[in-house]
């Protein structure tokens, strides 16, 4: 689902919504709006609004303004779409990647992620491909299933967001210009879900710096179309590997802040100073108890924690620090 101010629009299921509440918009609109929002705030000349919108059919000037005209008011704002004088039209608002829930486990995605068994080798880890070329999918669809290796391909960021796959064991080959957003927004979007899949991204063009952003937030390679059939199939080999590994880490940051989550208020701050290194008596006298009532905090972290040792504790507390920000109760 795409943000755009307070409004959202999926252009895989044509729908729109303003505070929530869905707007009707026929068919010629809906095609004005998905054009400009591909656009990505571009001024989008009248000639390609016409060839994208009314392809191989003669119409007047007058016909793209009134439809322009009911997407303004279908959306109450006139300053959503700016006419650019002699020039065309541009998205003049904001354009977000809207994700299906930002807090750890919320996704569709990952949604039972914790009821199925973790693979143990990567023979089984599916790849996802994310491109909206469909001779780009079909191609790829091709070489993995040749090597029998599972895969889901989407068309958009917004397929993606909500398919339903049961293993965080997963890696992506995702492209970086998708019609609805970035491949580098999609990167950040899984980084908020906590989702630890690896990420290869694919690119008919690149530049130095959108290769650096996307290897600093964790990218594992960036391949420029097209490419070696081989170099993927090996590249792809290592990732999946890392995949397995990565999503035993998520299964196990998981079950920790599902473990976290059953303490008070008093124990997590009990907890965070008995994995500080400090005594009871320093505990008692900083949070303004006795000794003996500390002890029995500890006593129910531990038990809670599901933890046989300060050492497996103190573990804990790293993996429940290292959570992305906005994840998990505090």
């Amino acid at each position: 689902m795409i943000r755009i101010g307070n409004a959202q629009v999926s252009l895989e299921r044509r729908e729109a919504f303003v505070d929530g509440k869905p707007i009707l918009l026929g068919g010629r609109a809906f095609e004005v709006l998905a054009t400009l929002i591909k656009a990505k705030g571009r001024v989008v000349g009248k000639d390609e609004l016409f060839s994208q919108v009314w392809a191989g059919t003669v119409v007047e000037d007058n016909n793209l303004q009134v439809q322009v005209s009911l997407l303004r008011k279908a959306f109450g704002d006139r300053g959503l779409i700016q006419t650019v004088p002699r020039r065309g039209y541009r998205l003049a608002a904001e354009i977000s990647l809207e994700v299906p829930g930002e807090a750890l486990g919320k996704s569709p995605l990952c949604a039972v992620a914790d009821t199925v068994e973790l693979f143990d080798e990567h023979l089984n880890v599916p790849v996802l491909v994310v491109d909206d070329d469909p001779s780009v999918r079909t191609a790829l669809g091709r070489l993995l299933r040749s090597q029998d290796i599972p895969h889901h391909l989407f068309a958009s960021a917004e397929a993606l967001f909500e398919a339903r796959l049961e293993t965080p064991c997963a890696c992506l080959l995702l492209d970086m210009h998708l019609p609805d957003t970035s491949g580098l927004e999609v990167q950040d979007a899984l980084r908020r879900l906590a989702l630890p899949w690896p990420i290869v991204f694919m690119t008919g063009f690149g530049t130095i710096p959108m290769t650096v952003q996307a290897m600093r937030a964790g990218a594992v390679e960036f391949l420029t179309k097209p490419f070696d059939e081989d170099q993927l199939l090996t590249l792809l080999q290592a990732v999946r590997t890392r995949a397995v590994a990565e999503g035993r880490r998520w299964h196990h940051a998981r079950q920790v802040e599902e473990k976290y989550q059953r303490l008070t208020q008093r124990e997590r701050q009990v907890f965070s100073l008995v994995v500080g290194g400090l005594s009871h008596k320093q505990i008692a006298k900083q949070i303004g108890t006795s000794e003996v009532t500390t002890k029995v905090h500890k006593k129910n972290i531990m038990n809670k924690m599901q933890s046989r040792s300060l050492l497996e504790l103190v573990a804990m507390h790293n993996v429940i620090g290292a959570r992305p920000e906005g994840l998990g109760g505090a």
